[in-house]
């Protein structure tokens, strides 16, 4: 059974690697979405952190427990999965080639635009007063939480390699 990768990346090169590798490479998904959904998530809450998302979580929850679990994320370099809001969710997966590279490639394009934003970053709908670096880490981790739902075939295949190597002969 092939699991999630355990990714942490510290920088927009460090995500545009992955992209281009998994694109170039190809890739398993373990979860739902391909690459381009992935890219079209990424796209949108990147674009979302710097342009606005016209809507506010409620103040008192921005206050408490999601300060408090960005400062967790952020120091564990760890992200939960939790339900996605409808307006961030990419196409269905029939609406969308695997490796859509006008898709890919826009979302490269954000990854840039978000690793030399120097802000302001105006109310950001699930905290307040969010630093701009610290609002980078938190898109390189989630970057890195859903990228690692994809497995790169070289992966696979020396998984596969191992596997076979370690069965016993019949």
């Amino acid at each position: 059974m092939v699991r999630k990768r355990a990714l942490d990346f510290r920088s927009g090169d460090a995500v545009i690697a992955e992209i281009e590798q998994l694109r170039t490479d190809g890739y398993v998904k373990t979860k739902r979405w391909n690459l381009t959904q992935i890219c079209e998530h990424l796209d949108a809450t990147m674009r979302g952190g710097m342009e606005g998302f016209g809507f506010r979580a409620p103040r008192l929850l921005r206050a408490t427990v999601l300060k408090w679990s960005l400062h967790h994320m952020l120091k564990t370099r760890r992200m939960r999965s939790v339900p996605t809001l409808p307006r961030l969710k990419p196409r269905p997966a029939s609406a969308v080639a695997d490796d859509d590279d006008v898709v890919i490639d826009h979302c490269i394009a954000t990854i840039r635009r978000a690793a030399a934003f120097a802000g302001p970053i105006e109310d950001y709908p699930f905290l307040d007063d969010l630093d701009v670096e610290d609002w980078r880490q938190f898109m390189w981790l989630h970057a890195a939480h859903h990228l690692a739902f994809l497995i790169p075939m070289a992966a696979v295949h020396s998984d596969t390699e191992k596997i076979a190597l370690a069965s016993p002969s019949p």
